[in-house]
């Protein structure tokens, strides 16, 4: 394909309206700079964001003028790395939702984030999901710049904890929860994974009660989060439900949909780490936890798809 035969094929997406000499010099520039398949398929994106019909079903002159305007920012925009993408889609999210919100500080807020989670050994794949994902939820969470710029700096300043405690590598072996369910979602909630197996396998029982009991909270909070309906297990204060509340809740909720197991085994879990936490007498034996291993993995996988993270 050559210069004028991208323009022909622009000019044949945009009929009945055709390309002044202009338009033709900047499509060359474009064409020039970007790959064919590319530029292509950039086409594509915008003809489906941009183009509008009147009510006849013919082609609107104001649109095609936005498509042929927008069509140098969707190219630049596609040639960046898939994280300089993610960036672009946070900003572009932050700036419907919010009143105010500081481009230049949000990408390197960003930037500091994937910094400090390449340096605790974080592949690409899960440095991509990361943004995809929990960052989306935080910005339709966050109700202002101030409360979305300060949650960041927060989630950096944790991922930098990581690196000066050196939790990423501890010891495990799966015996509760397999590593493969773990692998690819959030470090923070890796961690707590991990510290639940090494715990189990080091005979520290109470401790694996312990944080057995605050994942499942953690991830009870998260399912709530994912679904928009945090503020059923919110009281007016701001604050969540306690995690006997947040149980009660979670069994009658219809929009959560947990399974009949999850909703009869919840329970149980939490006790364990109850008695752990708070029973001044009482010490956590293998058996105890052996027993609903199978039961918490289970609650734990459906769990991680309510919070969408799996």
């Amino acid at each position: 394909m050559t210069n004028d035969d991208f323009a022909t094929y622009i000019e044949k997406r945009i009929s009945p309206y055709d390309l002044r000499e202009n338009r033709r010099a900047s499509l060359s520039l474009l064409f020039k700079k970007y790959p064919e398949e590319l530029l292509l398929e950039c086409v594509n994106i915008g003809i489906k964001q941009y183009f509008r019909y009147d009510n006849n079903g013919v082609l609107t002159k104001d649109s095609v003028e936005t498509f042929l305007n927008k069509l140098g920012g969707i190219a630049f925009n596609k040639s960046q790395s898939p994280i300089k993408q993610e960036f672009n889609h946070i900003k572009n999210t932050c700036c419907s939702i919010y009143n105010y919100w500081d481009t230049t500080e949000g990408i390197d807020i960003l930037e500091e984030y994937v910094s400090e989670l390449r340096k605790v050994n974080w592949t690409e794949e899960q440095i991509l999901s990361d943004p995809q994902n929990d960052v989306k939820r935080l910005c339709n969470r966050c109700r202002n710049w101030q409360q979305w710029s300060t949650s960041m700096r927060r989630w950096i300043s944790d991922v930098k904890s990581w690196r000066q405690n050196d939790v990423t590598k501890i010891t495990q072996s799966g015996a509760v929860l397999p590593n493969e369910i773990f692998v690819n979602i959030p470090q923070y909630l890796q961690v707590i994974c991990k510290q639940i197996n090494a715990s189990f396998e080091n005979n520290l029982y109470d401790c694996s009660a312990v944080m057995m009991r605050r994942l499942l909270e953690t991830l009870l909070v998260l399912s709530y989060q994912n679904l928009n309906i945090e503020s059923e297990i919110t009281e007016k204060r701001g604050k969540h439900f306690s995690l006997d509340k947040m149980i009660k809740n979670a069994v009658q909720n219809s929009k959560l949909a947990l399974s009949s197991n999850t909703k009869q085994d919840m329970t149980k879990i939490k006790n364990i780490g109850n008695y752990s936490a708070h029973k001044i007498w009482y010490h956590a034996t293998r058996s105890d936890i052996e027993k609903y291993i199978t039961d918490y993995r289970l609650i734990i996988e459906e769990l991680l798809c309510k919070a969408g993270l799996n």
